[in-house]
Parts: C-alpha cells; structure tokens; sequence
C-alpha cells in the first residue's frame, strides 16, 4: 500500500538539560533581590508565594500516577518544587536569616534533580523499518 518514510525523532534532553543550567544560574543570580522585593511588599508576597505552594500541590497530585513506572521519581521532584515554594513563602512572611539561602537551596536541588531525571530517561525510538 505505502512505505513510511524514516523521519529522525529529536533527543530534546540535552536542550533541556542546557536550559534547566540556564535556570539554575538565574535562580541563584536572583533569587535574593526578588525575595527581598516580596518581603517589602508582604501582601503581594504572600499572596504569590501561597499561589507557588498551590501550584506545587497541584504539580505533586498530578505527578502521583499508580500505575507509572517513574511515579517516585515524578512526585519527589514535584515534592522539591512544593518545598522551595514553602522556603519562599516563610522567608516573605517571617524573614529568618537562613531563608533567602534555604530557599535558594531547594530550588536549586529541585532543578537538579529535573536535570537527573531528564538524562535517566531513555532515548526516544527511531522509526527505522517499512510498513506495507
């Protein structure tokens, strides 16, 4: 009948990869003064960083699939992102000393480990054969 055409499928991890470094370097670059402008603005800050912890809720909900094989994986970086967003929720509201850097800290190891999951997951299949 027809003949399929062999069209090579992207490995986007590296670009991935490349762009989550990219993040990371923001992340750590301005996390600090973006802090310190919620933190003077505390209403507004509040109400953004209640907004973060929502949508980490939402994000771990929908990475919690029974019936997948990366569930783990999937719900402790969901888990990762939830809790930077705490970190910037309590260093808003509360100001503690160690809050700008704890939640610089956890945004970064959540990154990281968005970047560890990404070049674990398997290369995506070539269609290589002919169909009649």
């Amino acid at each position: 009948m027809g003949s399929r055409t062999t069209v090579a499928v992207k490995d986007t991890r590296r670009a991935e990869i490349v762009w989550l470094v990219v993040i990371a370097i923001l992340v750590a670059a301005g996390t600090t003064p973006l802090l310190e402008f919620l933190a003077s603005h505390r209403v507004g800050g509040t109400v953004v960083t209640l907004g973060l912890i929502a949508a980490g809720v939402v994000m771990i909900r929908r990475a919690y699939l029974p019936g997948s094989a990366n569930v783990r994986a999937d719900v402790t970086r969901a888990c990762t992102y939830c809790i930077a967003a705490v970190l910037a929720f309590v260093t808003v509201e509360w100001n503690p000393h160690w809050g700008i850097r704890a939640c610089i800290a956890a945004a970064e190891i959540a990154i990281l480990f968005d970047v560890v999951t990404i070049a674990a997951r398997p290369a995506p299949l070539r269609n290589t054969g002919e169909s009649t």
